[in-house]
């Protein structure tokens, strides 16, 4: 089955980071906190009616942050865009925090886009996640991932394949889609990203999580691992799987990795 993603013609304002700037006197916030914003106040005027057939201009938007304490605008921080089966869970556990810490990653729970939420919605708010942080924060481009949880992570393995020029890799929990028969027109570009499945040993989607990582090695996309967590059911991966997880997506250059 071929899947299409329904938003071409997005404004160019999404899939570029803007220059960083101070959120306040006091600098950037860290930690765990929530933000929100219409539409409009991210997009401008004339960004939001570029989106409008998906989002209202007065439509509210709202993310899940986890900054890390030791963010530094000196440093480039990575950014992990997740997407939920729930509408209003961000994804992240306290027990991530040391690894996020360390790795200088930006954990970003995209909230509003669990599975009752239309498709090109779920997508249109995740792909706007690096540009509401880029307003406070310094953003590595080369560290902007995708990821998500069950039916997130379906819509996550779209977002990673159809704009893999944002988002470096992906991490799918849970679940993952493959593009079908019809090869993706950037197909060069998502072979030379990274990808991460995870699935546990007894989780009821790890037959189709196992297929989608051998057709991504199928389809040369050699930076492929799959992580299967023994006596686990759909879960979210404990620390060390998502330590794992994390410095494959990081690793750059072309080192092959086995799907098993």
């Amino acid at each position: 089955m071929q899947f299409r993603i329904p938003i071409a013609g997005l404004a160019l304002t999404l899939l570029a980071v803007a220059a960083w700037a101070d959120a306040t006197k006091d600098g950037p916030r860290t930690g765990y906190f929530r933000k929100n914003m219409t539409t409009a106040e991210l997009l401008g005027t004339d960004g939001a009616k570029s989106v409008a057939n998906v989002l209202e201009p007065d439509e509210k938007l709202e993310w899940q942050f986890y900054v890390p304490h030791s963010y530094d605008a000196s440093r480039p921080a990575g950014v992990l865009v997740f997407i939920s089966h729930k509408g209003n869970w961000g994804g992240s556990r306290k027990s991530y925090n040391d690894l996020l810490e360390e790795k200088n990653l930006i954990w970003a729970g995209v909230l509003g886009a669990g599975d009752v939420t239309p498709l090109n919605v779920r997508m249109m708010k995740s792909l706007m996640t690096p540009t509401v942080l880029s307003r406070d924060y310094a953003l590595d481009p080369n560290r902007i991932y995708v990821g998500g949880f069950s039916g997130g992570a379906h819509v996550a393995t779209l977002l990673s394949t159809g704009k893999p020029g944002l988002f470096k890799g992906g991490m799918f929990v849970g679940g993952a889609i493959f593009w079908g028969d019809k090869i993706p027109p950037e197909v060069d570009v998502i072979r030379q990203n990274r990808y991460v499945f995870i699935a546990g040993s007894n989780d009821v989607a790890l037959k189709t999580v196992r297929r989608t990582a051998g057709s991504y090695k199928g389809a040369g996309v050699v930076n492929t691992k799959l992580i299967i967590m023994p006596n686990e059911k759909q879960e979210m991966p404990g620390p060390l799987y998502l330590r794992e997880a994390v410095e494959h997506l990081d690793q750059r250059g072309n080192v092959a990795e086995s799907a098993e």
